[in-house]
């Protein structure tokens, strides 16, 4: 890459001198060298929403896969609205859905391995799709170390409430509801949906109320069919909505350097505690092989 030329930082998306061994945007050290590790990767547009779908799609094909290496007999898989091949609910189970005994045992890392695995074909086409359109425009609204931040924390939240909903419910209002595993990226893209909503509304102005009324209209039209289909978590999209609307209300329009570092130390250990749950998940699997 010629160091004199322009580039864009590779974290802010301003436009900077390449031979600058720091953004004076963001404070991002040796932009120049890390566009370089983006382009190789060919994320140097959508930094971290390649690498988002690619892991739903690997971990996908891995939960239909699964059954072939285990020494024990489980599915191969079931069938998505009784046509569509699905991966089998053993599958899931053991590639770390969120489940509320897990939860209660202390494996924690389900909450962020559930975010990953999808129950069929069309549920992670529609999450990917949904990924593929919101992820990037919130890259460039904040950041993509503050999109990794707004995703992870958004599907999180929407995972916890997904679980506690049925306990509260009977708890408090004597509402007979079932807990079931919960799966999917769809708390992580309506917390992207949140997010982009508190930027318009933050920014105000014509922009920003067209901003708030497309991404409303969005959220309660698609919270709507939640209530029509069976087999969808509506708290899992709210808890996800929700979060990711608050951590949007926290994070600044206006970014100084010494906020957007600190955004890239959170975002990167956001990363670092993603890959530690993916750790512990294969150590469960290898502990269930060697305990058959």
């Amino acid at each position: 890459m010629n160091q004199n030329k322009a580039i864009l930082c590779p974290n802010c998306r301003k436009l900077i001198s390449g031979y600058l061994e720091e953004c004076p945007h963001c404070g991002l050290k040796s932009p120049s060298k890390k566009l370089k590790v983006y382009n190789m990767i060919g994320a140097n547009q959508r930094n971290f929403t390649r690498i988002i779908i690619t892991v739903n799609v690997v971990y996908f094909i891995i939960s239909f896969l699964l059954p072939l290496f285990l020494p024990f007999k489980i599915p191969m898989f079931q069938r998505d609205f009784g046509i569509l091949p699905s991966p089998s609910s053993q599958a899931l189970g053991i590639l770390g859905w969120a489940e509320i005994g897990a939860l209660m045992k202390g494996d924690w890392w389900v909450l962020i391995t559930a975010m990953f695995l999808h129950g069929g074909i069309l549920h992670i086409l529609f999450n990917m799709l949904w990924v593929r359109d919101l992820a990037p425009q919130t890259e460039i609204l904040f950041s993509p170390h503050k999109m990794i931040i707004i995703y992870v924390l958004s599907g999180i939240g929407g995972n916890l409430l997904a679980l506690f909903t049925p306990i509260f419910a009977r708890g408090m209002f004597m509402i007979p509801m079932d807990n079931y595993p919960v799966i999917g990226a769809s708390g992580a893209v309506f917390g992207l949906m949140g997010a982009i909503l508190a930027f318009g509304r933050k920014r105000g102005g014509l922009w920003g109320r067209q901003v708030v009324r497309q991404i409303g209209m969005w959220a309660v039209i698609l919270i709507a069919m939640g209530f029509l289909f069976p087999g969808i978590s509506n708290a899992g999209h709210i808890g996800g909505f929700i979060t990711g609307f608050l951590v949007g209300q926290l994070l600044p329009i206006k970014s100084t350097p010494s906020a957007n570092k600190i955004s890239i130390f959170i975002g990167t250990g956001l990363l670092v505690i993603c890959g530690y749950s993916f750790v512990k998940m294969i150590l469960r699997l290898a502990y269930i092989l060697n305990h058959i």
